[in-house]
């Protein structure tokens, strides 16, 4: 919905993510680790998906990201 009604924000944060992405001082699995879980507490669908994808793509294991799903 952003990127259809709000073009230039979702560029914003595009650019805001790649800049992270180089400055970051920690590995890209751990981030994803951290993105996944925070995007868990925020209640955001988006990126949730965005970020449990990206989890599994830099090596996090299902195993160690159910632990954030309720039972």
């Amino acid at each position: 919905m952003l990127e259809e009604f709000f073009p230039e924000f979702t560029q914003k944060l595009d650019e805001i993510d790649q800049l992270c992405s180089e400055k970051r001082v920690i590995d890209k699995r751990t981030y994803q680790f951290i993105c996944f879980a925070l995007s868990i507490k925020a209640r955001s669908k988006t990126c949730v998906l965005k970020h449990f994808k990206g989890s599994l793509e830099a090596g996090t294991t299902i195993k160690k990201l159910h632990i954030f799903l309720p039972l």
